[in-house]
């Protein structure tokens, strides 16, 4: 199986992202450190394994039941998270991108990729957006601005987030990790993963410490810094980001940082669910840098 791939360099850094696959990055070296678990088999990318550096719009995270009402008019999605009856991350990672611009000079490589969500495209979502991806690598940073413009003629439900798994080569119950949030969502007993609307106290806490044997599947929020801290690995992100979702996989190798403009199942309970315009854009900006 064989699948298309982009390779955008500097100096010594590099990032591989395949457009065909909603601008996935399969690889991410920064200065000479790989620091994504990513997808690199075509088969694994193509079934989205564990979602690893997917790409979410026009919602990250879930929505319950894969139903919602906007405006008064209620919509199904498709169920694609089988086993718990949810939608799940959007679309854009079936969705093929296109470049529109590439250059670089002596302080960045950039790229920038394209696509349409159209009306008739995703069901329960008959709305009509342009969504673009700005990649500016430098020698430590990579910088992900996510572009959504309504090119439609009513209001269309949006939301963004991204999907990377980090790594330094050894298990994450050695690594130390501060996120300063001081709230996490409760979530559902009975719908799984869906918040309440209760907040509670982030339990990890907001200094620095190892990780040892806990385990997350929980989204933060009331962040107190624009950043989380994964050993050398800071993700960061701009202040429409407000939500971080973050995972550990059983195998303890990696952790997924998710950045998210929306809580899960914003959709519903419009925690930075944004209602965008015929003709307005919105821009969201986040990366990974080495410290």
């Amino acid at each position: 199986m064989k699948i298309d791939s982009h390779m955008i360099k500097f100096r010594n850094s590099l990032v591989q992202i395949v457009p065909s696959y909603g601008c996935n990055i399969t690889s991410l070296t920064l200065d000479r450190q790989s620091i994504l678990d990513a997808n690199t088999d075509p088969e694994k990318l193509a079934s989205d394994y564990l979602c690893k550096s997917d790409f979410l719009a026009p919602f990250p995270n879930r929505v319950s039941d894969g139903k919602y009402t906007f405006q008064g008019k209620t919509y199904q999605l498709v169920t694609n998270e089988q086993e718990r009856g949810h939608a799940l991350h959007g679309f854009i990672t079936q969705k093929k991108f296109s470049m529109t611009l590439e250059s670089s000079d002596s302080d960045e490589s950039v790229a920038v990729f394209q696509t349409e969500i159209k009306p008739d495209e995703f069901q329960g979502y008959p709305f009509y957006l342009q969504i673009s991806t700005s990649f500016q690598l430098t020698t430590t940073r990579l910088t992900i601005t996510m572009t959504g413009k309504n090119i439609g003629n009513t209001e269309a439900p949006y939301g963004v987030g991204w999907h990377p798994y980090l790594t330094v080569g050894k298990s994450i119950n050695d690594c130390m990790l501060q996120i300063q949030a001081r709230s996490v969502l409760e979530t559902s007993k009975i719908k799984e993963l869906i918040p309440t609307g209760k907040k509670l106290s982030n339990p990890f806490g907001t200094n620095k410490k190892l990780i040892g044997n806990a385990k997350f599947d929980t989204c933060f929020t009331d962040l107190e810094s624009n950043t989380v801290i994964f050993e050398n690995i800071e993700l960061f992100m701009d202040n429409t980001m407000k939500y971080v979702q973050m995972y550990t996989p059983d195998d303890r190798q990696s952790i997924a940082i998710e950045p998210m403009s929306c809580a899960p199942d914003a959709f519903n309970n419009d925690m930075g669910r944004i209602a965008l315009k015929p003709q307005q854009s919105v821009s969201h900006t986040f990366g990974l840098r080495i410290i």
